[in-house]
């Protein structure tokens, strides 16, 4: 049988490449739609047709052999049983009611001008802070901290490079000795407000002139970037703004429909 099914395979492959029917099964075709489907339910990206020939064969192997599996259940006649027909009618009920969602969300037009006005009126969910990006040796007691800034004064080589390589070797924080001391990016906050001062008081590719105290020990703090507070632009978060006010009337809609067809329907609930 497995035979069969691999000569099977190679002989769609050859001669229907660009066809949508790659094989017959016991009469039935099987279609490039069903191959697609079978793939977006593996959740494999791309398109059949794109694939290389050898995974070409094992997704049309594997589909081949769902037919034979979906022949052999119709043939036992499991599709007139009754616990399958209860759960193929579940599986319709909820399809319906998604598809009835589905449909109601596609009708909601949202104009321009309301997502204009949303923005505007809510420009404070635009706003971003000022973010640094630093890195940090953290040490336990001050005289370590003061062997570190002199040891970086005196370095002759690029100053982030000779941080980072003391941060790997000398820092206590346990991720900041595996990372160089990356913080990455930040906003006030974030970090201890002493920690924050530090760093928003630095130059760009500069570092502490003495160590900092705080709870957790004495650090040295280099700062990479700076990234000044601005306003995102309304082209940028367009999609995002209509998407979330659909949403919003979508929910409206689902809720008056439920208290409309209630209104007018007759429940009986039985305790």
């Amino acid at each position: 049988m497995k035979f069969i099914i691999t000569l099977l395979i190679a002989l769609c492959l050859h001669t229907n490449l660009h066809a949508q029917t790659y094989a017959i099964v016991n009469g039935e075709e099987i279609n490039i739609q069903e191959i697609n489907d079978f793939m977006k339910n593996l959740e494999k990206e791309g398109s059949f047709t794109q694939l290389p020939t050898d995974q070409k064969n094992l997704i049309l192997h594997q589909v081949i052999e769902k037919k034979l599996l979906i022949q052999e259940a119709k043939k036992a006649k499991l599709d007139e049983e009754k616990d399958f027909k209860e759960t193929l009618l579940g599986i319709k009920n909820n399809l319906l009611v998604e598809f009835w969602m589905k449909k109601s969300f596609d009708e909601i037009a949202i104009s321009d001008k309301e997502i204009e006005t949303y923005y505007h009126n809510n420009l404070g969910e635009f706003k971003q802070s000022l973010q640094v990006k630093a890195r940090h040796i953290v040490v336990e007691n001050e005289s370590d901290a003061q062997a570190i800034l002199k040891e970086l004064n005196s370095s002759k080589v690029d100053i982030q490079k000779r941080f980072i390589a003391l941060a790997n070797e000398k820092s206590i924080e346990p991720q900041a000795n595996t990372r160089g001391g990356d913080l990455g990016w930040f906003k006030q906050g974030d970090m201890l407000e002493e920690f924050w001062q530090e760093t928003i008081g630095l130059e760009e590719n500069g570092y502490s002139k003495k160590p900092l105290k705080t709870m957790f020990g004495y650090h040295v703090v280099f700062l990479e970037g700076k990234q000044p507070a601005f306003t995102i632009k309304l082209e940028q978060v367009h999609s995002n703004i209509k998407t979330k006010l659909k949403m919003a009337r979508f929910q409206n809609i689902v809720d008056e429909k439920i208290k409309s067809i209630k209104k007018n329907a007759q429940i009986t609930v039985i305790k």
